[in-house]
């Protein structure tokens, strides 16, 4: 049974407005030139970029969702599914940006490599909080940030755990 769940596919967005920038800084260099290859090259060039883009973002775009027992990860377009046991899971951050939702990043462990994959926040507000306590019970080392640290975010998890949920470095002269 799903308890959350979220997605990467806000970044289908981003990259069908980068290829059509590309498309479109293509046809503008081919029309201004007289010169056969250089409208060649350039048109080449930008469909180039394009599929470039969108063989990334095929491998970016994913499905997570929490389970009660692991994190399944699905990748649509390459068919392809990822379980990440909670023990492996060694941090969530939450990041807040200027003109732009809310997303997680969350790092864990496949083998002897670290993963990290960026999505959609999972919940606002106190919802998030939730789901933090959902994570702690599953992974009590789990790591916790917020980004930026004066976010309100960061003040609601430190009402829950206290000023020393996250690691702070000391600064010596």
């Amino acid at each position: 049974m799903t308890k959350y769940s979220s997605s990467s596919s806000y970044s289908i967005y981003e990259a069908v407005i980068a290829s059509l920038m590309f498309l479109g800084i293509g046809i503008v260099i081919s029309n201004s030139s007289e010169i056969i290859w250089i409208k060649i090259i350039s048109i080449l060039i930008s469909i180039g970029i394009v599929i470039f883009i969108i063989l990334y973002q095929r491998k970016r775009t994913f499905d997570i969702k929490f389970l009660e027992n692991e994190i399944k990860i699905e990748y649509p377009f390459l068919k392809k599914t990822s379980q990440v046991p909670y023990v492996d899971l060694l941090q969530i951050e939450f990041i807040s940006a200027y003109r732009s939702p809310n997303r997680n990043r969350i790092k864990f462990k496949i083998g002897n490599k670290i993963e990290s994959l960026r999505f959609l926040t999972i919940a606002q507000s106190d919802q998030y909080i939730e789901f933090i306590k959902w994570l702690k019970s599953k992974n009590d080392k789990l790591e916790l940030k917020v980004f930026p640290s004066d976010h309100i975010m960061n003040h609601k998890i430190q009402e829950v755990y206290g000023f020393k949920y996250r690691k702070m470095l000391k600064k010596t002269l």
